[in-house]
């Protein structure tokens, strides 16, 4: 990852010989050359950049990049990582051994973390991590370059891999951490900041809680020293969970959120401008966002938070924050033109919990756009015991929206449509294929269409396949 940014030039290069052997135990089956270095390492083709190692893996088995596919890389390896004693050495790449290939990106994750020089921003929550380390990352560039977690990879061995594949002078370091193996993550990325922005109703199995999921996310200060910083979420459920782990840990706390009494605190967002009235520590801040929701203005108050923690001054990243836009996924807004009809596509589509999915309705009740307001909804997955009242709590809310057309797609939805009022159109279809024809029958001019669903319910593929027929 030595990137370019809008700070400068990263070096490129992190690893040698010497440190690579030293956080990597193992043999060389073929010996790289004198002065050998590599930028980091890859374990997913699309991600790679150039001079970094590569992880082969077999067939069936994860962590890695299968070695049929070597040949089709976008850049040649500066080496090869293998667990295979029986490896066949040719060519002129470099090919290191090692007992256990997994193990061995932790190991790299790890030696990284400890040679790292600047400010380790950790991020967690269960909704909004992926944005929050976009717009994070783009604030802290002010002060230097600045890099985020590439690929959504947060579980401990994509983090390892971030981690692994970034300078180590670099002077602002932001990493997204979910809740798999957060003890393990937790510990080797040991934020100097961490970042907690809800908890919410995901990942939740039979019989767990909101109180389980908080006490989970809440082992991201596991890797903290007395007197790093949490900035946390004074309106997010379980809030007394996760400040009495803070506080065990020893950290100094900073409050965002809505509420009075928060440090940094949202007074106003107008959906219409996307304007936003803040005080950040009792200094008042007004500005206007790219992108739209009352959670981007949430994010970028967490943003603020975070710089003025690390002692920067907060007005110098307003212009970063301003010109921040939603990620692909996590509210991109996309105007096309499909089968001759402008459309406004808002692409939320990657996920989906009760709490995000109602802040999507009021974003979109909220659009000030013309034209017609139409919502496309999957199911919600990982809701655990509880997912009935979370269905009822939604479907109450768009009744009271003031969206158009909702189209509510799979099988679950059909126990609570009917709570939808009459004045607006509520079409159940059972699958995403079904809504193809239904809505190319239905589209009009200057439909506003939001789409959102849990990653398993397949809506993601709908907006993909409207911008396919908007580039033909």
């Amino acid at each position: 990852m030595g990137q370019i940014n809008e700070k400068g030039i990263l070096a490129a290069s992190c690893w040698t010989r010497e440190s690579f052997m030293d956080a990597a135990p193992g043999r060389w089956l073929n010996p790289p050359p004198e002065g050998w270095q590599a930028s980091g390492i890859s374990i997913f083709a699309p991600a790679m950049q150039p001079g970094n190692m590569v992880c082969v893996r077999p067939e069936n088995e994860t962590g890695g990049i299968l070695a049929e596919r070597l040949e089709t890389l976008p850049y040649p390896p500066t080496a090869l990582i293998v667990d295979d004693p029986q490896w066949p050495v040719d060519g002129t790449t470099p090919v290191y051994l090692v007992e256990d290939r997994n193990e061995t990106l932790m190991r790299l994750g790890r030696y990284a973390r400890d040679r790292m020089q600047g400010n380790v921003v950790g991020v967690t929550g269960s909704a909004g991590k992926t944005t929050c380390v976009a717009m994070l990352t783009a604030a802290l560039a002010e002060w230097g370059p600045a890099l985020g977690s590439q690929q959504n990879a947060n579980l401990p061995r994509g983090i390892a891999w971030n981690i692994a594949s970034m300078p180590w002078n670099t002077p602002q370091v932001v990493v997204e951490m979910a809740i798999g193996r957060m003890d393990l993550s937790a510990r080797m990325v040991r934020p100097t900041v961490a970042v907690v922005t809800n908890i919410q109703a995901v990942h939740l199995r039979d019989n767990q809680s909101l109180h389980d999921i908080a006490r989970t996310k809440a082992m991201i200060f596991l890797g903290m020293k007395p007197g790093d910083i949490a900035v946390l979420n004074r309106d997010m459920q379980e809030w007394d969970c996760i400040y009495a782990a803070a506080v065990k840990q020893g950290l100094r706390i900073v409050t965002y959120g809505q509420r009075e009494g928060c440090d940094c605190r949202l007074l106003t967002h107008d959906p219409a401008t996307n304007g936003v009235t803040a005080q950040i520590f009792g200094q008042p801040f007004s500005y206007a966002l790219q992108a739209e929701g009352l959670h981007m203005a949430l994010n970028s108050v967490a943003a603020l938070a975070v710089v003025s923690a690390l002692g920067y001054d907060p007005n110098a990243a307003l212009t970063r924050l301003t010109r921040f836009q939603a990620l692909p996924g996590r509210g991109e807004v996309n105007h096309l033109t499909v089968a001759a009809h402008p459309i406004t596509v808002i692409d939320d589509a990657y996920n989906a919990n009760p709490g995000s999915m109602m802040m999507a309705v009021s974003q979109l009740s909220d659009s000030v756009l013309p034209g017609r307001k139409v919502l496309v909804l999957g199911e919600m997955a990982e809701l655990g015991d509880g997912y009935d009242q979370y269905y009822r709590a939604l479907v109450a809310h768009i009744a009271r929206s003031k969206i158009d057309t909702i189209y509510l797609i799979g099988q679950t939805y059909q126990d609570y449509a009917g709570a939808i009022s009459g004045a607006q159109r509520c079409i159940l279809l059972e699958g995403v294929d079904t809504f193809r024809t239904s809505y190319l029958r239905d589209i009009q001019d200057g439909d506003t269409v939001l789409f959102k669903g849990s990653h398993s319910a397949n809506i993601w593929k709908l907006v993909n396949w409207l911008k396919l027929l908007a580039s033909r």
